[in-house]
């Protein structure tokens, strides 16, 4: 009897070991299909340029097994997008865009999932904002701006993407230390706007420079100022937002998150091939020509950004109206 329980003892435990070793195997072969990068805005705009950036360098550099595609679902102040994913709770097979209005959408009750439902992977960047006009516009300095719209109220129109993203409050920043009222007109994409402001049917809009940087290139669109603490290295003859007396800095974070409770062994393999691709040359090439700021977090760093974050946005929202005081 003694050996009888000894065997089946040593059979469990060996039993036990070969389901562990099974399922280390399966980790390690994630991700055996392809993984879904959702864009919450449409086509053209910044979030877009990052998704497809990203997605050409997994393919080129072999980062991952398999590829990323990329998937647009704007829509709801982005409340669409984060909502489809969260649905795939432990799924390590979908991800989405996080921006500002990834804190600040669920903030305003536009959807109802909030930072609970999703698993933080990284931080890739920051965005330094501006504001433009055509390049014909009557409105050559933020002084001609303030002008204006001390004497007209509400008449200057800004196109933004969404009520409580990155381009809506750098608008209201400008409202608050101006003291003036603007316009703000959404979008469904950065894309949109531009032609928007293009086609003269907006007067202005607020942009990162990954949005609309050819545009300025090529001549289209004049810079007014920069939300930054010193001028652009790529655009150093535009003055900021403080060199004009009006006290507005402001970055926007670029990062990503899979649904929440996917495999530990899932996640770290996604941070590990997204670690990988900020030292590639397609992502510096990508920092350089948009001007933007290398910020890498882990996903463990960029959680306590996203709280952190979700607390000082809560402030700026309630100052906005667009979520109840308590």
């Amino acid at each position: 009897m003694k050996n009888v329980c000894k065997w089946l003892v040593l059979f469990m435990v060996g039993l036990f070991v070969a389901i562990g070793a099974g399922n280390a195997l399966a980790a390690s072969s994630f991700p055996e299909k392809p993984v879904t990068l959702v864009v919450h805005a449409g086509a053209g705009g910044g979030s877009d340029i990052f998704a497809r950036t990203l997605a050409a360098s997994v393919e080129k550099d072999k980062l991952l097994p398999k590829p990323l595609v990329v998937e647009n679902k704007p829509g709801g102040s982005g409340g669409i997008a984060f909502a489809y994913v969260a649905s795939k709770k432990k799924d390590p097979y979908f991800m989405v865009t996080a921006v500002t209005s990834f804190i600040t959408t669920p903030l305003m009750g536009l959807t109802p999932v909030g930072l609970k439902d999703f698993t933080p992977i990284a931080n890739f960047a920051f965005d330094e904002y501006m504001l433009m006009v055509r390049s014909d516009s009557k409105y050559k300095s933020m002084k001609d701006v303030v002008t204006e719209a001390k004497a007209n109220p509400k008449k200057i129109t800004v196109g933004g993407t969404q009520l409580g993203s990155s381009d809506s409050i750098c608008t209201y920043m400008i409202e608050k230390e101006a003291g003036i009222q603007l316009n703000y007109v959404v979008f469904n994409s950065g894309g949109e706007v531009n032609a928007a402001v293009l086609g003269g049917h907006v007067d202005m809009m607020v942009a990162n420079p990954g949005e609309a940087l050819e545009l300025y290139k090529a001549g289209k669109v004049r810079i007014l100022g920069v939300y930054a603490e010193k001028r652009l290295v790529g655009a150093p003859e535009v003055p900021t937002m403080k060199e004009q007396g009006i006290n507005a800095v402001y970055v926007q974070n670029r990062g990503l998150c899979a649904p929440a409770d996917i495999p530990a062994d899932a996640r770290k393999v996604l941070e590990e091939a997204l670690f990988k691709y900020t030292k590639t040359d397609i992502f510096k090439k990508y920092i350089k020509d948009n001007m933007l700021s290398d910020a890498w977090m882990d996903g463990a760093t960029f959680g306590k950004f996203l709280e952190e974050w979700n607390g000082k946005y809560a402030v700026i929202l309630k100052d906005m109206n667009l979520i109840k005081k308590k």
